[in-house]
């Protein structure tokens, strides 16, 4: 009996560790480059619907580029012109 106790213990904590570690927005889930010790995803055209101002990638020709308020900017802050010809 007091094995049996002590085996579910035991299941339920390492069940619990399991689902702690899943998080569906993981960016190293998916094709990234490490910059300082975080994980950018990859730049993938056409542009994802779901950014949000901050979001960062790795873009092959500019590097990092982060979104903000609806245009694309260099890790500098500088506007990216042909990244943002598109606008409705």
């Amino acid at each position: 009996m007091k094995n049996t106790s002590f085996f579910k213990v035991i299941c339920i904590g390492v069940l619990l560790i399991l689902v702690s570690n899943c998080d569906d927005d993981d960016p190293c889930d998916v094709r990234h480059v490490v910059i300082n010790g975080e994980c950018v995803p990859d730049y993938v055209f056409p542009e994802n619907k779901n950014l949000k101002s901050g979001d960062k990638f790795y873009h092959t020709k500019h590097g990092i580029i982060i979104f903000k308020d609806g245009d694309w900017y260099t890790n500098k802050g500088k506007l990216i012109p042909e990244m943002n010809t598109k606008k409705n």
